[in-house]
């Protein structure tokens, strides 16, 4: 055959492919990393941000009814935790005593059924209360629940415990208003070395059990008055303010690891009446 008809590839004609193979293929795979690094960024922000979203979202619910007066529903205002009643269901009873209490249920709005053991009481009592003397809200522990009728509708019954020194009631119907509650204990700690917000049940004598996080050490609560400063005395607090710090997940091995935070007022309308 003549050399001319010959067909092949020369070496430099290889070299040249193979650089340009290998250019392209080193511009493909940065092109993945940084597609792989941006993909994992928006996942890590969206994560932290989502712990944040739970946080806020659990404690506007839990203390959107807090309550001021003699007796507030905030017992604890700490920077690392606070303890409150948190109102579990509500209505009117069709009769009140001293020993037990028919709620219609009707007229009952709960996120649950009361628990003995567990859940109190909150009885509003006024002059016109089968003889109490306006002593307003007064607390009851339940001791039991159960089924009745009152009214000609369905009721449920609870056994309370009332200290009928301090809040004289005679037994009768009335239309009360009444509120089912439970002691909570909202809560920043350590874990692993690393921050949390956690809840626990007071009245049950729960553990408590982490909601959401991790979060860093800035993460922290602070209370304020009608005049906006500082304060530690629950009575006096009118405003919580929540701040939740926290960190990128580390995959990329950046130092110092990115960061972000947020801050939250929370303004319990019965805090201001």
């Amino acid at each position: 055959m003549p050399l001319a008809a010959r067909r092949g590839v020369a070496l430099v004609d290889l070299l040249v492919a193979l650089t340009l193979f290998a250019l392209v293929g080193l511009i493909m795979v940065r092109a993945t990393v940084a597609a792989e690094r941006a993909v994992r960024a928006l996942q890590g922000s969206a994560s932290l941000h989502a712990a944040f979203d739970a946080g806020i979202g659990y404690l506007d619910s839990e203390l959107a009814e807090l309550g001021a007066g003699a007796e507030p529903d905030l017992f604890r205002a700490a920077a690392d935790s606070l303890s409150y009643r948190a109102i579990r269901g509500s209505g009117l009873a069709c009769v009140v005593g001293p020993t037990e209490v028919l709620l219609s249920i009707d007229r009952f709005v709960a996120s649950r059924l009361p628990q003995p053991g567990r859940d109190s009481l909150l009885m509003f009592l006024t002059a016109d209360s089968l003889g109490a003397t306006g002593v307003g809200w007064t607390a009851a522990p339940i001791t039991d629940v159960g089924r009745s009728s009152c009214r000609g509708g369905p009721a449920l019954r609870l056994g309370i415990i009332v200290d009928t020194a301090a809040a004289p009631v005679a037994s009768g119907p009335a239309l009360v208003p009444v509120k089912i509650f439970e002691i909570m204990q909202a809560r920043l700690y350590n874990s692993q070395g690393e921050r949390w917000l956690g809840a626990r049940s007071e009245s049950a004598g729960e553990s408590v059990q982490p909601l959401t996080g991790p979060f860093t050490s800035a993460s922290a609560f602070a209370y304020r008055d009608s005049l906006g400063l500082l304060t530690g005395t629950p009575s006096l607090v009118r405003t919580v303010e929540l701040t939740l710090a926290g960190r990128y997940p580390d995959w990329a091995g950046v130092t110092p690891p990115r960061s972000d935070s947020v801050h939250s007022v929370l303004r319990p309308r019965n805090l201001w009446r």
